[in-house]
This record gives structure tokens, C-alpha cells and sequence, in this order.
């Protein structure tokens, strides 16, 4: 445990001592330099950018507790103003899966454009996306060379970043996520990616608008047709007769077809 004591004896918490917050802060010099690194480190002033998400996002991946799990609270800069690890953070939701606990999504982002209010969207949605992997491969606690669903989060965020275009507004990124799973891990990884920014306001009918505008995107929730789940189907029957006198029966055939998912 450690506290840092002011001259006049008063407890004081530095943020320098708040392992998410230094965290935080080394984020911003990756996600800086890796956007656009061949052009300068001068990629994300734009409003309509993931900056202090990226961050959020590395303090929380980088600051897992055994025990948690997708649907644990995660508050950041708990330390630096004095709240138990249990508590909610600076943010306006602790992060977790859960839509109960952090109801944000792309929607919501014109309503307050405040630099961290607008990271905090960015960063749910890698949040889920890394607990959708974590699902899917596991976890692991080997970091460096590990292969479980978190490892495979972190290469497709740091990888994103790199492929992602100079200015890139919240659907630029996601599409450069799924570009660096198509390069990364041969698209094995689509559909749950799709599903975390879908749930997230960042779906497959979404609109951006400028990435120079924090208040004119179009928030949706649908995947694109490869990754939905909900069948379709068109209902037919053919009956063996047109006619039915009193006492006969009918036959009647389904030709029911499905376009997506089943049909029983």
C-alpha cells in the first residue's frame, strides 16, 4: 500500500501512485504514434476520436483481477480520488459488459462531446470485444506470448491503430479492427467484433458523418447480414387438392424455404 503524506500531515493520493491512470497515460503516447506513424503523431485532434478510450482501454486490459469476469464493474482512477477498487471511477459508468452497469453507446455521444465522455463509448466498445474473445479462446495471463482471447484483443486494437487513417472518426477504427483481423487471424474473428460495436450504437447501418463533428453520426445496432443470427423465411404450402368434398381430406406439403439461419 502506497500513500504519499502532505508536510501539514493530511493524506493526500497521487495519481503518479494509480496503476490505471499511468496506464492511461503511456496509452496516449500509443495511440498517438501508432495513428498514422509514418506521417507525424498529430493524427488524433479531431473530435470525433478514440484517444482517451485507447487509454481507458490499456488501464483496464492491463489491470485485470483474477476473479473478474465480463460483467465485473471496472472503474478508472478509483486510487487517485480516494474510492475502494469496488467503486465507480471518474467516468460517468464504471466499464463492464453489462448494459445495466454502462448503458453507453454511439447514440449517446452528441449529447455531452467532452473528450473523455467521448472515449468512454470508444473504450466500452473494445471492452466487450475483448470479453467476446476472452469467451470465445480464453484467457491467459502470459502477456508477451500468450494466445488466449485477450492477447488476440490487444493485437487487433494495436493493429488497428496502425492501419487506421489519419483523423479517424469511431467507424474508420472499427473497420480498421476488422481489417487487421482479416490480416491478423483470416477473419476468424468478424462477427464477434461486429457484435461488440453493434450493441455498442456502431453497427452495420451506423453513419459517421464528418470525423471532424462529434454530433452528426446515426447510431445502429444491426450486424451485417454474414454475422445475423435471426433466421428469415418464407412461408408456402401446396395443398394435393383444390377441391374437398364433405368426408375427403387433404395432403398438405410445406415448401417453406429459409434464407438465413433455420427453419423447423
Amino acid at each position: 500500500t502506497m500513500v504519499r503524506q502532505s508536510t501539514n500531515n493530511c493524506l493526500e493520493f497521487d495519481g503518479s501512485l494509480d496503476n490505471g491512470i499511468v496506464s492511461h497515460e503511456y496509452g496516449h503516447g500509443i495511440s498517438n504514434r501508432l495513428t498514422n506513424a509514418a506521417g507525424g503523431n498529430s493524427c488524433l485532434s479531431n473530435e470525433e476520436e478514440g484517444g482517451e478510450g485507447w487509454s481507458d482501454f490499456f488501464a483496464l486490459f492491463l489491470s485485470k483481477k483474477p476473479g473478474d469476469d465480463k460483467n465485473t464493474p471496472r472503474g478508472i482512477g478509483n486510487y487517485a480520488v480516494g474510492l475502494p477498487s469496488t467503486g465507480d471511477g471518474i467516468r460517468r459508468y464504471p466499464y463492464s459488459y453489462d448494459m445495466s452497469i454502462n448503458p453507453l453507446t454511439y447514440a449517446d455521444m452528441a449529447a455531452s462531446t467532452e473528450v473523455h465522455d467521448i472515449g468512454e463509448i470508444w473504450c466500452a466498445a473494445l471492452w466487450d470485444m475483448h470479453w467476446l474473445l476472452v469467451d470465445k479462446y480464453g484467457y491467459s495471463t502470459d502477456f508477451y506470448a500468450g494466445n488466449g482471447g485477450n492477447n488476440r484483443a490487444l493485437k487487433l486494437v494495436l493493429e488497428g491503430l496502425k492501419l487506421q487513417k489519419c483523423s479517424p472518426g469511431f467507424l474508420d477504427a472499427r473497420n480498421a479492427i476488422l481489417k487487421a483481423d482479416s490480416i491478423l487471424y483470416a477473419k476468424a474473428n468478424t462477427c464477434e467484433i461486429w457484435t461488440a460495436f453493434a450493441r455498442r450504437g456502431m453497427g452495420f447501418s451506423a453513419l459517421q458523418g464528418s470525423s471532424a463533428s462529434a454530433s452528426d453520426q446515426t447510431a445502429a445496432f444491426n450486424l451485417p447480414p454474414s454475422c445475423s443470427t435471426t433466421p428469415t423465411a418464407t412461408a408456402n404450402f401446396t395443398a394435393s387438392d383444390t377441391v374437398l368434398c364433405s368426408g375427403g381430406s387433404l395432403t398438405f406439403t410445406n415448401t417453406s424455404t429459409a434464407s438465413s439461419g433455420s427453419v423447423d
